[in-house]
């Protein structure tokens, strides 16, 4: 046999069995995450109105902590979500607060020191 065969020949099996652990064991995600869902920016008559749901999949009930930075201002929110539960967060801001319109949300878990969730809004 040649070795261009052989070389054939085990790739194909190679290929064979990628296949078949495809096929059959799929990858799964680990299951343990916090997650944000429904994720809204509303705009009222005089306000915006900044909503989203915190679900907490951690497999353990879990303590968050919400800053939300407004033209200088801080404004800090402490919640616990018990494992499996979801936390509504909501957030008026009146349009003659916006100042430059940059409006930034950062989440935290109990004991990290890097946020799981930052996102920065520009409101006009």
């Amino acid at each position: 046999m040649s070795k261009l065969r052989i070389v054939y020949i085990l790739s194909l099996v190679i290929l064979a069995v990628l296949i078949v652990f495809t096929v059959f064991k799929p990858m799964t995600a680990s299951g343990k995450y916090s997650e944000i869902q429904r994720e809204q920016l509303l705009e009222a008559k005089d306000e915006w109105i900044i909503q989203f749901d915190i679900a907490n999949r951690e497999g353990k009930d879990t303590k968050y902590t919400i800053n939300v930075s407004v033209a200088g201002e801080q404004y800090n929110e402490e919640f616990l979500i018990r494992d499996g539960g979801i936390y509504t967060y909501i957030h008026h801001i009146p349009h003659n607060v916006v100042g430059t319109g940059e409006v930034g949300v950062t989440i935290y878990k109990e004991g990290e020191n890097t946020p799981f969730e930052q996102t920065t809004y520009y409101l006009k």
